[in-house]
């Protein structure tokens, strides 16, 4: 798989996990530690070049996931 498509699920996971827990962004980045703006870009569909790997993993401990598993 390409990095690019890779990306794309990462974005579209985490928009519809966010929905399925029925989230807002602000709840997401108290719950996460990761920053609002990050997750308004993620929103918007753009990966934020300043996210690391530790934000994928804070969010997936608030989807209860395997951080792998926002990639698929």
């Amino acid at each position: 798989m390409k990095k690019e498509d890779s990306i794309k699920l990462f974005i579209r996971n985490i928009q519809r996990l966010r929905m399925q827990k029925d989230l807002s962004l602000a709840e997401l980045g108290n719950r996460s530690g990761v920053p609002l703006w990050m997750l308004e870009e993620l929103e918007r569909g753009t990966l934020p070049k300043e996210m690391m790997v530790a934000d994928a993993l804070r969010l997936a401990k608030v989807f209860h996931c395997q951080a792998d598993e926002l990639f698929q």
